[in-house]
């Protein structure tokens, strides 16, 4: 798993009451934040396409969706956290 998925998950199931489009969105915080300090100093703004906009704004919606709907069963990896 990417790091970057693992703090998704534990960033959903362990503060944000197991939503995957909050927790998409508070993970991408620090990203966002290079993004405007690095434009701010150099006034240039490099590797940020239609991809990375399509990923802030709907990654957790389709996290969401699919488990609800393409795969519930799915059990996530929190046991040992109390949570299913």
């Amino acid at each position: 798993m990417h790091p970057n998925d693992d703090t998704t998950n534990i960033l959903r199931f362990m503060y944000l009451k197991k939503s995957a489009v909050a927790a998409q969105l508070v993970d991408f915080v620090p990203p966002i934040i290079a993004m405007v300090i690095s434009f701010a100093v150099t006034r240039n703004l490099y590797a940020v396409n239609v991809g990375t906009i399509f990923s802030i704004l709907f990654n957790g919606l389709i996290i969401q969706t699919a488990d609800r709907w393409v795969w519930p069963t799915l059990k996530h990896n929190f046991k040992t956290l109390g949570n299913d």
